[in-house]
């Protein structure tokens, strides 16, 4: 009897699971997102002119890339978790106070999940952020919090740090004058979301920084399609969440370019359109290139690295785990054309590829040793979209290779690791 209730139990567990999955699954993701694209669109509408700014990395997949500012900023939740605030030099967000200064606000787009109706990017790590530039600039510092999310006492503990963490700020390498240039009235949070008014006032009492929440607080909510439309879905809060794991390739970019193609069909019809649209796909996004200030190092995304066109552009291509073009893999099998011009590295993009970044460092750096001491060796580093995985090989190249003059300096190899890069 034992036995049987065990496998029934079992059983029970499997069907939960299953069904979870396919809640979850890559239409229902999709639709999720852009219903909650639609309400972005709506709600900062209602807000009137302020840029919307995107907050890396989920924040990206809501905001329509014909609505959404230049520029993205990153708050991590982490830097808010309860016990754990702080302000991060690293994610100092200086490039916002230039937004701020020259729009008089703003408006960041992220979402959350697991029922919560705010990020604590939103919640905490931006108020806290907002105070410790204010304290910076000598005007009020007091720590504004959504009241409904963030108890009093943990308020007081917020507010607690704010000195300190204004007094490292003013130490540091960032010119404060220099970044708050054009900023005439304290910053402070406000918060609007699927169950906040759409419309904040501002009353020109400050410069507003609008934390507009994405994701609605429900999950696996059945949404009805209209008739002879799209059929049905079930709405996936945070849906964007660690989209390396869900996306197949896809970018937010391609996904609002061509989302009515891609949900124009049944949930069994979407995996196999958005595979067509990745292989296919020649998002001019994915195509730029940069060089780093006067080195001879570039960082791009996927397309900049696409034979033939590629090796016009460069001397030598990394590729740092994006989907390898048939003809570099080819030509690097058949005849070695490619010795010594070609590296790819296998690493996973966002979280699960951390580990694999950190191996792929020692072996990039040896690959363009001889490369970056000749200024006239154009090196190419590219990823998927030249925002991650890319940037942290560069990174390791130019701190390797490059001293502050941005001139070839071959410097210890003991002098590169994570932490030497993060500094």
């Amino acid at each position: 009897m034992a036995d049987t209730d065990s496998d029934s139990d079992s059983g029970i567990y499997k069907i939960a699971a299953q069904l979870r999955a396919e809640s979850r699954s890559l239409y229902n993701r999709l639709r999720s997102i852009e219903a909650d694209g639609d309400f972005v669109r709506s709600a900062a509408s209602a807000q009137g002119s302020y840029p919307v700014v995107a907050n890396e990395r989920c924040g990206l997949w809501y905001v329509d890339p014909t609505l959404s500012y230049a520029q993205t900023v990153y708050f991590k939740s982490t830097d808010g978790h309860a016990g754990q605030w702080r302000f991060s030099l690293r994610r100092a967000n200086t490039h916002l106070l230039s937004v701020l200064a020259s729009h008089g606000g703003c408006i960041l787009v992220d979402s959350t999940r697991r029922g919560k109706s705010m990020p604590d990017a939103f919640a905490r790590t931006v108020p806290l952020w907002c105070a410790v530039w204010n304290a910076a600039m000598g005007r009020d510092a007091t720590v504004h919090v959504p009241e409904h999310i963030v108890s009093p006492s943990e308020q007081v503990q917020m507010q607690a740090l704010v000195a300190g963490f204004a007094a490292q700020l003013q130490e540091s390498a960032i010119d404060v004058a220099a970044a708050t240039r054009g900023i005439d009235r304290p910053l402070q949070p406000l918060w609007v979301g699927h169950d906040s008014s759409v419309h904040v006032e501002t009353k020109g009492e400050f410069i507003p920084v609008i934390c507009l929440c994405a994701s609605a607080a429900q999950a696996d909510v059945r949404v009805e399609g209209m008739l002879g439309g799209r059929p049905s879905f079930r709405y996936v809060q945070g849906a964007a969440d660690d989209h390396e794991t869900w996306a197949l390739g896809l970018t937010p970019r391609l996904f609002w370019k061509h989302r009515r193609t891609l949900l124009a069909g049944s949930p069994d019809t979407c995996e196999p359109a958005v595979r067509r649209l990745v292989s296919e796909a020649e998002d001019v996004s994915e195509g730029w290139f940069s060089f780093v200030r006067q080195t001879n190092v570039a960082v791009g995304g996927r397309l900049a690295g696409r034979p033939p066109e590629c090796w016009a552009n460069f001397d030598t291509v990394i590729n740092c785990g994006a989907p390898e073009y048939p003809a570099n893999v080819e030509a690097a099998a058949a005849d070695g054309s490619l010795s010594g011009r070609y590296l790819f590295l296998p690493i996973p993009e966002g979280k699960r590829g951390q580990v694999e970044l950190g191996k792929a460092i020692g072996p990039a750096l040896d690959f363009v040793r001889a490369l970056v001491s000749d200024p006239t060796k154009r090196v190419l580093v590219h990823c998927s979209q030249g925002a991650d995985r890319s940037v942290g090989i560069a990174l390791a190249i130019l701190t390797r290779y490059f001293g502050d003059d941005e001139k070839y300096a071959d410097v210890a190899a003991s002098a590169v690791s994570k932490e030497s890069i993060r500094s």
